[in-house]
């Protein structure tokens, strides 16, 4: 369900993953909700949570999908990132080194039975970094989004979005002190909200 009140109107959507671990927090949940009530070049953004669980995943982006929003922004948090990363590629690939929230470590399997080997957003996303960078957050394109919770969901947006579908792309934050740090990370979720917005809207 979403954080902020849902409209019928054109929007920027920005999913971020719900805390897992053990912890009470996402640092990637803690930056998109300071958007909410925020409008980007226009366009009213809203925030949704996404469930770090396996088997929720590609029901709850293909509701966020079927929103038909102007673009998604998916976001996670890496405790590995020391910058914000723009991922290239999801893979069809779940390999969990720990369980996600309802217990489950799939290891080696695939997501979506018969997809490709891995699916890139159609976004450039270096050059989408450059973008955050000359906003001053420092940031970087990242080849893929890893093999947990965040690239099965990026491999589900972008499995179930055709052509004409909204620009998609996912985000890493770092989770972790000294790279952590909420104002930036909201400061570059609103740079690349703004960008994917002045993409041509596909068969619109």
């Amino acid at each position: 369900m979403s954080d902020n009140i849902r409209s019928s109107t054109a929007k920027l959507l920005i999913g971020a993953f719900e805390p897992f671990g053990g912890r009470r927090d996402n640092r990637a949940l803690r930056a998109a909700r300071r958007l909410i009530g925020q409008r980007v070049d226009g366009i009213g953004v809203e925030i949704a949570t996404l469930p770090v669980v396996f088997a929720a995943l590609a029901g709850r982006v293909g509701d966020l999908l079927g929103q038909r929003p102007r673009a998604l922004v998916l976001v996670g948090e890496s405790h590995l990132a020391r910058r914000i990363l723009v991922e290239r590629i999801a893979l069809n690939l779940a390999d969990a080194r720990s369980t996600d929230n309802a217990g489950a470590r799939p290891r080696n399997q695939t997501i979506v039975e018969g997809g490709p080997l891995a699916r890139a957003t159609r976004v450039d996303v270096r050059a989408l970094a450059e973008e955050v960078a000359r906003g001053g957050v420092d940031c970087g394109a990242s080849s893929h989004a890893g093999t947990f919770c965040c690239n099965a969901a990026y491999y589900h947006a972008l499995q179930q979005t055709s052509e004409g579908g909204p620009p998609i792309v996912f985000i890493h934050v770092p989770s972790q002190r000294p790279w952590a740090d909420d104002h930036a990370a909201a400061r570059a979720l609103t740079i690349i909200g703004a960008t994917l917005l002045r993409e041509p809207a596909a068969g619109r």
